[in-house]
C-alpha cells in the first residue's frame, strides 16, 4: 500500500520533492481553510450587529415617536409652549435614526419594511404637527379623539410597520444564527481535517523512509562486514530508493569483481608457481627419458623375441609421449611473442595440411575446402598460428571416423576474418574452457591435453578467441582473428 502511495524505487530526491509538496499543500489548504472559515464568521458577525444596530434604531425611534405623541397631549392639556419645539427635536432625531437604517438596510425585502415604517412614521407626524400648529384650547377640543387616532390611526399604522420591520429583522437575524451554528460545527471540522492529513502523510513517509532507505542502509551495512571479512559471495537486496538500489548494485558488482579478481590471483599464483617448477621437472624428465629411449633402441634386435622387441617399442612410444607433453607443456607456459606479417590464410591452412597429410592418408581423411577463392590476408605470426591450427586439426583427425571428411573454412567475418576446422566424430560432451595450467581431459593415446590450451593462447595473444560449436555431427573449432 505505502509503494502504491508513493511509488516503488523513487529517488531520495523525488520523495523530498513529493514530501515538500505535500507539505505545501497541506500548508495551503490550512491556510484556506482558516481565511474562508475567519471570513464567514466575520460576515455572519458583523450581519449580525448590522441586525442588532437596525432593531435598536427601531427601538430609538420608537421612544422618540412616544415622546413626540407626549409633546402633543402636553401642548393639547397643559398648554406647554415648549411642546412644538420639543416635538420638531425628536422629529429631527427620529430622522436621524431613520437615515441610520436607511444606509444599513440590505435588499430589498428590508429597504420596502423601511419604507413603509417611514410612511407610518410620516403620517403620525403630519397629524402632530396639525395639532401643534392650532392654539392649545383647538388642540383640546382634538384631543378627545387623540386616543382613538392613536388606537386605529397613523400611529397604529406605525406600530403594525414596526412590528413588520421586526419580523424581517428577527428572520434575519435566524438565518444569521443558523449560519453561526453551522459554522460552531463545521469550522472544527475543517480545522481537525489538515491535523488528519498531517497525521497520515507522517505516518506514511516514515513507513517508506523505514521501506525505501533504513532497511537498505542496514542490509548495506551488514554487507560491507560480510565482504570484508572475505565473504565475497553475500550479496545486497536491490531494493529501496533509486540510489540505494544503484549503490547495492555497485557493492554487488564489487564483490563479484573482488571475486573474480581474487580467483584470477589464486590462479596466477599458482601458474607462477608452477611456472617456474615446471622447468625444472621436465628437464630432470627429459634427460632420464633420452638415456632411456636411446638403451631401448640400443637393446632392440631383429633376433630378440617378440614379446620382448613389443616391451621395448612400448618403452620407446611411452617416452616419446612423455617427451611429446614435456615439450607441449613447456611450450604452453613459455610467454608467446608473435611477429607479425601479411599471411594469406589459405596458404597457412595448406601449410598445416602438409604437415599433418601423412596422418590423414594414413586415416584415408577428405578434406573438403571453403572460401578457398577468397584470398583472406591477415597479419599474424606465421610459426604461432601453424602449431595452433595443426593441433586444431590433429584433434580433428582424431575425433573423425576412418574415411571420414574434415571441412576447413575461413571468410571475412564483419572487422576480421574466421578460420574453421569441423570434423565429423560423435562430438565433444561439453565446450572446453581453456584456463590455467591444468591440461584438459584428452581421450588420445598419445594426447598431452595442451593442444586446445596451446591453440587458445595463441589466438588470445593474437587479439582473437577460439569458439567451438556442436553439431548433430561433429564438432566446428572457430578461430576469429582481427584484421588490424
Amino acid at each position: 500500500m505505502i509503494r502504491d502511495l508513493i511509488g516503488e524505487a523513487h529517488s531520495l530526491k523525488r520523495l523530498q520533492l513529493r514530501y515538500a509538496v505535500l507539505y505545501l499543500a497541506l500548508l495551503l489548504f490550512s491556510g484556506a481553510m482558516g481565511v474562508i472559515g475567519l471570513h464567514l464568521w466575520s460576515s455572519a458577525s458583523a450581519e449580525r450587529d448590522r441586525l442588532s444596530f437596525m432593531s435598536a434604531e427601531a427601538l430609538e425611534m420608537r421612544g422618540s415617536l412616544y415622546r413626540q405623541i407626549k409633546e402633543v397631549f402636553d401642548h393639547a392639556f397643559l398648554n406647554d409652549v415648549e411642546a412644538a419645539n420639543e416635538f420638531a427635536d425628536y422629529a429631527r432625531d427620529i430622522d436621524r435614526h431613520f437615515n441610520l437604517v436607511y444606509v444599513r438596510a440590505a435588499g430589498e425585502r428590508e429597504l420596502a419594511v423601511v419604507r413603509a415604517l417611514h410612511a407610518a412614521y410620516s403620517g403620525v407626524r403630519a397629524y402632530g404637527d396639525s395639532l401643534l400648529s392650532v392654539p392649545s384650547s383647538v388642540a383640546m377640543s382634538e384631543g378627545r379623539r387623540l386616543d382613538v387616532q392613536l388606537e386605529r390611526g397613523a400611529f397604529h399604522e406605525f406600530e403594525l410597520s414596526l412590528g413588520e420591520f421586526e419580523r424581517v429583522l428577527l428572520f434575519e437575524r435566524k438565518r444569521v444564527d443558523d449560519q453561526l451554528s453551522l459554522l460552531r460545527q463545521v469550522v472544527p471540522a475543517l480545522l481537525t481535517l489538515p491535523l488528519l492529513l498531517a497525521t497520515v502523510i507522517f505516518v506514511v513517509f516514515r513507513r517508506y523512509l523505514r521501506v525505501a532507505v533504513a532497511d537498505p542502509l542496514v542490509a548495506i551495512m551488514d554487507a560491507t562486514r560480510n565482504i570484508s571479512c572475505g565473504r565475497l559471495n553475500h550479496r545486497v537486496p536491490e531494493t529501496g530508493a533509486a540510489e540505494l538500489v544503484r549503490l547495492a548494485h555497485a557493492i554487488n558488482s564489487m564483490a563479484g569483481d573482488l571475486a573474480a579478481s581474487r580467483e584470477a590471483l589464486l590462479r596466477a599464483e599458482k601458474q607462477a608457481t608452477l611456472g617456474a617448477l615446471v622447468p625444472v621437472v621436465a628437464h630432470n624428465i627429459r634427460n632420464p627419458l633420452a638415456s632411456i629411449r636411446a638403451t631401448a633402441q640400443v637393446i632392440d634386435d631383429d633376433t630378440l623375441p617378440g614379446d620382448v622387441r613389443e616391451g621395448l617399442a612400448g618403452i620407446i612410444s611411452t617416452t616419446d609421449r612423455l617427451d611429446r607433453w614435456t615439450y607441449s607443456l613447456l611450450s604452453y607456459l613459455h610467454p608467446l611473442q608473435p611477429q607479425r606479417a601479411p599471411v594469406n590464410v589459405a596458404m597457412l591452412f595448406d601449410t598445416v595440411v602438409d604437415v599433418a597429410r601423412d596422418r590423414l592418408d594414413a586415416a584415408g581423411i577428405r578434406l573438403r575446402r571453403i572460401g578457398w577463392d577468397d584470398a583472406c590476408v591477415v597479419p599474424l605470426d606465421l610459426h604461432l598460428m601453424e602449431q595452433a591450427l595443426l593441433a586444431l586439426l590433429n584433434n580433428a583427425i582424431e575425433a573423425s571416423p576412418p574415411d571420414g571428411t574434415i571441412t576447413l573454412r575461413h571468410a571475412h567475418a564483419g572487422d576480421g576474418v574466421l578460420l574453421s576446422i569441423r570434423d565429423c566424430g560423435s562430438g565433444m560432451m561439453n565446450s572446453p574452457a581453456p584456463r590455467g595450467l591444468s591440461p584438459l581431459a584428452t581421450t588420445k593415446v598419445q594426447g598431452s591435453g595442451l593442444g586446445i590450451p596451446f591453440a587458445a593462447k595463441v589466438c588470445d595473444v593474437h587479439g582473437g578467441r577460439l569458439e567451438f560449436i556442436h553439431h548433430d555431427r561433429g564438432t566446428e573449432a572457430v578461430v576469429i582473428l582481427p584484421l588490424e
